[in-house]
């Protein structure tokens, strides 16, 4: 249109004989004949510029836009005049552009160029929609105040906009901009009014021209947009997304690569609108092609390896179907790490590379050849971390197993990066490793990017547990710190405290616990996971007191009744390198007094008439094995633990009738011994969603049967186990869904504690936030336990069962802090007055 007015403007005074006149002069300059096959050469004296509604223009502005000047030489008729509206109309700054000869003499003009400057955007806002998506658009559109409103940025922005929610899944939006006048002249203001409609899901996916594979298996294939018809997943959105489709094709073919078909291809996908306003229909048509196999596979440059074991490794036999995937995955990226590529690097190949050609196709065979580049064993030069500003380097230096000299470990460098995100200082989400290879001296540089995190924890809290009046459950109160990186070298140096002595690594817990006069419990403890700074031997020393007072007397009562226990443990733990060096073994020596006042029978299973003091002298032995991922929300690895804690056989040693003895003698050196067994497994199930499970065992035993089973270090099983003391020497095993303790309560037939207990949970965790000060998860979980009087009684299979669902937040200041709600289905048979359904709050532990 632009080019046809400026063609017929062009006509209008380039005829053959054409007359020009200054518009403010009735005298005219001459009449001139202009000859198109001759052009003249025109000198321009002037330029004037005008805009058509009479605003204020800059007209040296337009004038450069056109690429015209004064002292110009133009030829007319030419190309001058046509090449500067074409470059006024691109600057899209204004809607219309014309330009006349105002005045002419012998060789001379002067230009008038006319142009109606476009609008300009005063302001916007966004209609029909909520506030966060109008932020969103709005950086979207990138509209600014000043902005001149053409046909193209108006386009643009509805395009933006459609785009943007078609890869939300609406794909029935209206979008219409409304323009109005502005106060200032020049200035309009936009109103983009958005009806969004409803979010198109993918009904239903139909498929033809596939004969070998089903239409089963290829939806199957088909993993983030489920169709809506016959949904079994639940979990699995429907919306549907032209860029997540695009994926979903490339899964589809990816089926047909796995099962040979190298040819396959969609050749016509089509998206059918319906049924109804809310739903969309795929249709596809694929054509498979030939199916192919394996033929010869053969290696070339290989010298570390011989060609047997290399054949062994792939595990791919001629005649079997050409699957490219599991070709490549055994090759370079098997995900139990035991592929080729990751042999060799884990033998310090760092500069190996390999590749793999086809040599031939016979009969739907295809031949293989795998080049193999060796090179030469790299080894380790400078290993270099930053990110440690309270952390000694001493700390971070012992537990890098990648020193200089040695030959590169691909699977060292992961397991560094795996111990030193289980010291709980650095943020897993912030650590990196980075590699810097030396070809010309056969060296790599090892450099650890590590983040510090808050570790300490400050705890005041309040639970819900315990005996106070009446027997019934009363208030605890919990003050402690917990220092995960404290520094004893730095305790009489006050000017390195940050605010207090950190960075080596070492671990101090103080605790106190009291819901009045009714119980009270102190405890410290330390921590040395290096011991003389050599070795990863641990050294651990705490030291405890508790008070359970079972009436409200006073103190200096002497017929109050009460429960002391007070003792210190000493612990030695050891790194072992066989099987693996993820096992630890610790030895501890517990050292505990019993004091038992005016407990006539009735608390916990102390015999009537028992009075005085008892001693714990024990020696208990724990075997470990952990690779879980992280600590705070593991996603892969497992944790077993197997302990054995023993007293010696006192009265088969002494030859004591015990039968005979009084209580105060016969129970005053505890006799027992004690195995436990956990296990835990993290497994990944779909990006943050973790499958936990977990078994958890505990049985007491005794020596003489005239003594029976000790009263102390007994089972107190159901609750929420938030109470963090030791009730009567007895240790409290969590179980949700039912009242705190009735499980064991149940199997003894009172308040004592049971000398055997099992317990199972499987929970689904999601996480909801994971950063370096917070950390949030939802759970749903399963879980089923019992416990029982002896081994004669023990049956894995009738277990107290219970579900439900929870959260957990983690903060480094105050630790774990959770909330769960866990339905009793045989709470019936625990205590039928009992409610089914249990609210559980905790601090500080796991289930």
């Amino acid at each position: 249109m632009r080019k046809l007015l400026f063609v017929i403007q062009f006509l209008l005074f380039g005829s053959a004989a054409a007359q020009f006149k200054d518009s403010g002069k009735s005298k005219p300059y001459g009449t001139y004949s202009y000859n198109f096959e001759s052009p003249q050469k025109y000198l321009v004296k002037d330029i004037l510029v005008e805009e058509s509604n009479g605003k204020p223009i800059q007209k040296a502005l337009v004038v450069l836009y056109s690429g015209l000047s004064k002292n110009q030489y133009i030829k007319l008729p030419g190309t001058d005049i046509s090449k500067a509206i074409e470059n006024l109309w691109a600057q899209h700054t204004y809607s219309n552009v014309q330009i006349f000869l105002k005045e002419i003499k012998p060789g001379e003009i002067i230009l008038n160029i006319v142009v109606t400057e476009q609008t300009r955007i005063a302001r916007y806002g966004f209609w029909g929609i909520r506030n966060g998506e109008k932020k969103t658009l709005k950086e979207l559109v990138n509209l600014k105040k000043g902005k001149y409103i053409t046909p193209n940025l108006l386009n643009v922005t509805r395009y933006k906009i459609l785009n943007h929610y078609k890869e939300k899944g609406y794909y029935y939006v209206d979008v219409n901009v409304k323009r109005r006048p502005d106060t200032s002249q020049g200035y309009e203001i936009l109103d983009i009014n958005i009806r969004k409609g409803s979010k198109v899901k993918l009904y239903d996916i139909l498929i033809s021209g596939n004969q070998d594979i089903s239409d089963k298996t290829l939806r199957k294939s088909v993993k983030k947009i489920k169709r809506k018809k016959r949904k079994i997943i639940p979990f699995v959105s429907s919306k549907y997304s032209s860029e997540g489709w695009e994926i979903e094709k490339k899964n589809i073919l990816g089926k047909y690569l796995i099962e040979g078909y190298r040819d396959a291809k969609i050749v016509k996908d089509t998206l059918i609108y319906g049924p109804g306003t809310k739903r969309v229909t795929k249709k596809l048509v694929i054509t498979e092609g030939e199916k192919y196999y394996f033929g010869n596979i053969s290696w070339k440059g290989n010298k570390k390896l011989r060609t047997g074991m290399l054949d062994t490794l792939l595990g791919l036999a001629k005649g079997a179907v050409f699957n490219q995937q599991l070709l490549e995955e055994r090759l370079f990226a098997n995900p139990a790490g035991f592929d080729i590529q990751s042999i060799y690097m884990d033998d310090g190949y760092l500069f190996f590379n390999m590749q793999w050609v086809e040599t031939g196709i016979k009969n739907n065979s295809i031949d293989i050849e795998i080049r193999l580049n060796e090179g030469e064993q790299a080894r380790i030069g400078r290993v270099n971390w930053v990110g440690n500003s309270k952390t000694n380097d001493r700390v971070i230096l012992r537990e890098i197993r990648t020193k200089p000299g040695d030959i590169f470990n691909r699977s060292e460098i992961q397991r560094t990066m795996r111990d030193l995100a289980a010291l709980g200082l650095f943020d897993p989400e912030a650590m990196n490793v980075n590699p810097k290879p030396n070809p010309a001296n056969g060296t790599v540089d090892i450099d650890y990017v590590l983040g510090e995190k808050p570790s300490d924890q400050i705890e005041l809290s309040g639970g819900w547990g315990g005996n106070g009046l009446n027997n019934r459950p009363s208030v605890i109160g919990t003050a402690g710190i917990v220092l995960n990186n404290f520094s004893t070298r730095k305790l009489f140096k006050p000017k390195s405290w940050n605010p207090v002595p950190t960075g080596d690594g070492q671990k101090l817990t103080l605790r106190a616990q009291s819901n009045g006069s009714n119980y009270q419990g102190y405890n410290f403890s330390f921590t040395e996971p290096w011991f003389n700074g050599k070795k990863p031997n641990s050294f651990s020393i705490s030291l405890f007191h508790t008070i359970n007072s079972f009436d409200f007397r006073a103190k200096t009562d002497p017929l109050r009744q009460v429960f002391y226990n007070t003792g210190m443990n000493l612990a030695l733990g050891k790194r072992l390198k066989w099987p693996d060096d993820f096992f630890n073994i610790q030895y501890t020596l517990s050292l505990q007094q019993y004091n038992v006042q005016n407990l006539d029978g009735g608390f916990y299973g102390f015999p009537s008439g028992f009075t005085g003091k008892s001693y714990n002298f024990s020696l208990q032995t724990n075997f470990t094995r952990s690779s879980v991922s992280d600590m705070i929300y593991p996603m892969s690895g497992s944790s077993f633990s197997l302990s054995l804690q023993a007293t010696p056989p006192y009265s088969l040693l002494n030859n004591k009738d015990y039968a005979s003895l009084p209580l105060s003698e016969r129970y005053k050196l505890a006799e027992f011994y004690k195995w436990k067994f956990d296990a835990d497994w993290y497994t990944t199930l779909w990006k943050k969603l973790v499958l936990t499970t977990k078994a958890r065992f505990g049985f007491l035993g005794g020596y003489n049967s005239e003594l029976g089973t000790t009263f102390f270090e007994r089972f107190q099983v159901g609750g929420a186990g938030m109470f963090g003391f030791n009730i009567a020497a007895t240790e409290i095993i969590s179980q949700r869904g039912y009242d705190n303790y009735t499980i064991s309560q149940k199997a003894m037939g009172g308040q004592s504690g049971a000398p055997l207990f099992n317990k199972f949970t499987t929970e689904l965790r999601y996480s909801l936030v994971k950063s370096p000060t917070a950390t949030v998860y939802g759970l749903a979980f399963l879980e089923a336990g019992d416990a029982w009087r002896d081994l004669k009684d023990y049956n894995p299979f009738q277990l107290k069962r219970a579900a439900g669902v929870g959260v957990r937040l983690f903060m480094p200041m105050f630790g774990l802090i959770g909330l769960d709600y866990g339905y009793g289905f045989d709470y019936k048979q625990v205590n039928p007055l009992s409610k089914p359904g249990q609210i559980h709050f905790f601090i500080g532990q796991q289930f």
